[in-house]
């Protein structure tokens, strides 16, 4: 996963995934990446619905990690989030028809995080809503 990967990059790994647009989106620097307020991502992780799991796990030999995320491949992670119409935040689509975690949602986790990269990305999350404001 020492490979980052650009917007088109990104975009790119999502089309070849075997899962319906409609039963995942993208979380962390993915959806940063995609909103054109962050470079590039070292990897994908994606929330998926009980029926995106069950896609995925029928094209995938999935690997459950002890955090309850699953491997998909060597560049994809993803956890499953039940069905989109039980979350407090929904996900935002994109004109290009990806899904990504609501912005609100990942300034929260942000904010949560002891790590120094979530740290460091608070003040981008930020501009972002403050331009999304005016």
């Amino acid at each position: 996963m020492s490979n980052r990967m650009n917007k088109e990059e990104l975009i790119a790994l999502m089309n070849t995934l075997k899962i319906d647009k409609e039963e995942f989106w993208v979380l962390s620097s993915g959806g940063l990446v995609l909103r054109g307020i962050y470079e590039n991502a070292g990897d994908l992780d994606i929330a998926v619905t009980f029926k995106g799991l069950e896609q995925l796990k029928e094209s995938y030999e999935l690997v459950e990690k002890e955090n309850g995320w699953y491997i998909v491949n060597d560049k994809v992670e993803c956890v499953c989030d039940g069905n989109i119409e039980d979350l407090k935040y929904k996900p935002e689509k994109l004109e290009n028809g990806y899904m990504v975690q609501n912005i609100f949602e990942y300034l929260e986790y942000l904010k949560s995080s002891s790590r120094e990269k979530d740290k460091a990305r608070i003040p981008i999350v930020e501009g972002y809503i403050e331009k999304l404001k005016s």
